[in-house]
């Protein structure tokens, strides 16, 4: 049943993206497949890990348990005896996966744990009873199923809640539980040496919408696409890197990742997470199949930024789309995006990601997008970004600082920093050393892109590694913006001091 869910959801996600002509068919097949199946899954246990429970041992005195790595649910076997091997009340792997009782004679009490149900209504429960063998003696052989809602008296299933003796292999149910929490109570014994009691499929579900607090949903300008690694480095990954723009704490089990064809339709819809968590005010989330393959290229401050998402969306090499949406599959970000749009002076923009330069302009207008600086190496997952700009001023400003330098390691005014504060980013810079009489002595930077704001610092050395004569010299920076505009600024100062 949980394949025909997921074929459900993603029919719902597809219905979304076709033209009208073929949604009454689509519609048709969902109203098949939806006869007779599950809406939402709550919480299950399908017993995957075998030998988890408690069980003898042939020396008829020993017991063995093993509860490690289960967090979904608990055994009491108090009241159990286990005099052989083969007594137990543990998983096995029968079938896929299965919780037993055999010969345990006594009371074993498998519980839940707590299940959070207060954001649904009209609750689900339901688990298949089995049992093998000829006992049929009502209190050495049964599975009773109960639920229990907070802090009430537990109370049997609806239907089939109640297994006594012979009764070969019942689904039992539980409709219409409402509360803040749940658990599941199965009392189990089988007091026969070959008769067993099982246990599986358990499934708490539900049909209804979710109660969602609305504060907690994105909408749009919200949360935004920040950067975009399409073209990864052998061995790397693709990753869409989001922030959340917003005051408020975002659920991301509301949103989802997407692509377009060639016809600007929606086509691969990814859910980011099925998990309740929430996406903090004012922070980054980088999304990839596996973190790992991507910082082992890159730095970054916040590792805890990163999640891994199945199946992310293929996003092509030299071109496509990164579209952000919630359930309503509403667009809440969307940007476009091709290798061209990387500097061409990149020798190969492989590695290379796309950052988004402003969150005030749309992300689908490509000026609002450029390669990330080779000094951040290339791509900032996690972090600001090394183009993002800042607040637009009315003028592009070069400072340098100290006027005098006197680079001979003692500490004091050994290099020289040059800032810059444009108008806008992204232009290719040149910066030059001359010295009093116009003779160049170091090309400090060669067609590097610019930020909004940054800084270059020169420790007094010749290109050649030598070092620079005492005396004044000139920074010329000239900037040049993608239409061939070109600005230049001239600042100058002096080497003192004896040079070491």
């Amino acid at each position: 049943m949980k394949h025909k869910v997921r074929k459900i959801s993603s029919l719902l996600l597809i219905f979304h993206t076709m033209r009208p002509l073929n949604r009454f068919f689509l519609f048709l097949l969902f109203i098949f497949l939806t006869i007779n199946t599950f809406g939402k899954i709550i919480w299950e246990e399908k017993f995957a890990v075998p030998e988890k429970g408690v069980w003898g041992d042939s020396d008829g005195q020993s017991v063995h348990i093993d509860l490690s790595t289960i967090e979904q649910w608990s055994i009491n076997y108090d009241s159990c005896h286990f005099a052989e091997a083969d007594d137990y009340v543990k998983t096995v792997s029968t079938s896929g996966g299965r919780f037993e009782a055999r010969d345990c004679d006594g009371d074993a009490i498998w519980s839940s744990r707590w299940i959070d149900i207060r954001r649904y209504q009209q609750v689900n429960c339901e688990l298949t009873a089995r049992e093998t063998g000829s006992g049929t003696k009502p209190e050495k052989k049964y599975l009773k199923a109960y639920f229990q809602v907070g802090n009430q008296e537990p109370k049997p299933f609806e239907s089939n809640g109640i297994n006594e003796g012979n009764w070969s292999v019942v689904t039992a149910s539980q409709p219409k539980v409402n509360g803040d929490s749940l658990r599941i109570v199965v009392h189990m014994n089988s007091s026969y040496a070959n008769d067993k009691v099982i246990l599986d499929d358990i499934r708490v579900w539900t049909d209804q919408p979710e109660i969602v607090d609305k504060s907690q949903l994105a909408e749009v300008g919200d949360v935004l696409i920040n950067e975009v690694l399409f073209d990864p480095y052998p061995g790397g990954t693709d990753f869409v890197e989001l922030y959340n723009r917003s005051e408020k704490s975002i659920r991301l089990d509301h949103l989802h990742l997407a692509n377009r064809d060639e016809n600007a339709d929606l086509k691969t819809i990814v859910p980011i997470t099925s998990n309740e968590l929430l996406f903090k005010p004012k922070s980054y989330l980088v999304l990839c199949e596996d973190a790992e393959k991507v910082l082992v290229f890159y730095d970054t401050s916040c590792p805890d930024c990163f999640m891994d998402v199945d199946d992310l969306p293929a996003y092509n090499n030299n071109s496509g789309d990164v579209v952000l949406l919630d359930d309503s599959m509403d667009v809440i970000d969307e940007m476009r995006y091709s290798s061209k749009m990387h500097d061409p002076l990149l020798v190969d923009d492989e590695g290379v990601s796309l950052e988004r330069i402003s969150f005030n302009d749309p992300a689908l207008d490509p000026a609002n997008w450029a390669s990330a600086r080779g000094s951040a190496h290339f791509a900032t997952p996690g972090d600001q970004n090394s183009m993002a700009g800042t607040k637009v001023q009315e003028y592009n400003m070069v400072t340098i600082a100290p006027k005098s330098i006197s680079p001979n390691g003692d500490g004091y005014h050994d290099y020289l920093s040059i800032s810059y504060q444009f108008t806008k980013p992204n232009y290719v810079a040149n910066l030059k050393i001359f010295d009093a009489h116009g003779a160049p002595v170091c090309d400090l930077v060669k067609n590097e892109r610019t930020g909004t704001t940054g800084e270059w610092i020169w420790t007094g050395k010749q290109s050649n590694g030598q070092r620079c004569r005492l005396g004044m010299y000139i920074v010329m920076l000239e900037i040049r913006d993608d239409q061939g505009n070109t600005k230049r600024f001239k600042k100058a100062f002096s080497v003192t001091d004896r040079l070491q």
